[in-house]
């Protein structure tokens, strides 16, 4: 049997069981439940992402990559990762993509400076990814405009994005630990989070702005309130319109946790 095959329909039964015993009123509040110990989902998780990541040390299929910038004026990345650790962080002078693979990778390129990474998973059923101990180091430019989108499965990623031109980011992740630092001076940068039993945390670096909208379903919203207090359904920094670098982040969680510091 698949390793990973196992956690995530244990997963599912205990959810399963949990709102069976609501409805029969065993739980008063299930609600109240999740809050207290949905940390167990991720218990589970760092279980996957640990064992993920002994096997994947014995794996052999380690890859490199290195793409020049060229003439390239945009850049647009998009990383599939399974589960394992990804870190990401600024490429050399003059590369747009770079980086070491540890579990495989495959890649498609195109002139205009589209990048697809992803590595050699299959999808299981209910849309989360089989892990094989992936183990990735990616290097993107920082000498154009860039797009990223980041997919992950149950993944402990840090993405350092502080020094990258970064306009547009989505994150989509459906249980992981995830930390991204923010970028200092990409002027205008979006960041949309989608996440389901995750961990989220987000860093926006000293003088730049930002305006934080969370929509939590279980989860809990940890948001620095004195560097960004609430207005109305957002959280917004004092001087974000006026700001030359500010960052609009749009989060929707379900049961997980959010941080912004």
């Amino acid at each position: 049997m698949r390793r990973g095959t196992l956690v995530w329909p244990l997963i599912l039964i205990t959810l399963g069981v949990l709102f069976l015993l609501g409805n029969f009123g065993i739980i008063s509040n299930v609600g109240d439940f999740f809050r207290q110990w949905w940390p167990l989902i991720l218990i589970l998780i760092g279980l996957e992402i640990l064992i993920g990541s002994v096997i994947g040390r014995g794996r052999s299929d380690t890859q490199t990559l290195s793409l020049d910038l060229g003439a390239v004026t945009q850049a647009n990345v998009k990383i599939d990762f399974g589960a394992g650790r990804l870190r990401v962080g600024a490429a050399a002078p003059g590369k747009l993509v770079e980086g070491v693979f540890n579990g495989g990778m495959r890649y498609d390129a195109s002139p205009d400076g589209r990048v697809h990474l992803r590595g050699d998973f299959q999808p299981l059923w209910f849309g989360w990814w089989g892990s094989q101990g992936f183990d990735w180091q990616v290097g993107l430019t920082r000498e154009a405009p860039l797009k990223l989108r980041v997919d992950v499965g149950a993944a402990e990623s840090n993405l350092d994005l502080s020094e990258l031109p970064v306009t547009d980011f989505e994150l989509h992740t459906g249980a992981s630990s995830t930390t991204v630092r923010l970028p200092k001076a990409a002027g205008q940068t979006n960041v949309k989070v989608e996440a389901g039993a995750a961990s989220v945390k987000l860093y926006v670096p000293d003088g730049v702005a930002a305006r934080i909208r969370s929509e939590m379903g279980l989860g809990s919203s940890d948001i620095d309130q004195r560097r960004f207090p609430r207005s109305g359904n957002d959280y917004v920094s004092p001087d974000y319109t006026a700001a030359a670098n500010k960052i609009d982040i749009k989060f929707e969680g379900g049961v997980g946790s959010l941080v912004v510091a």
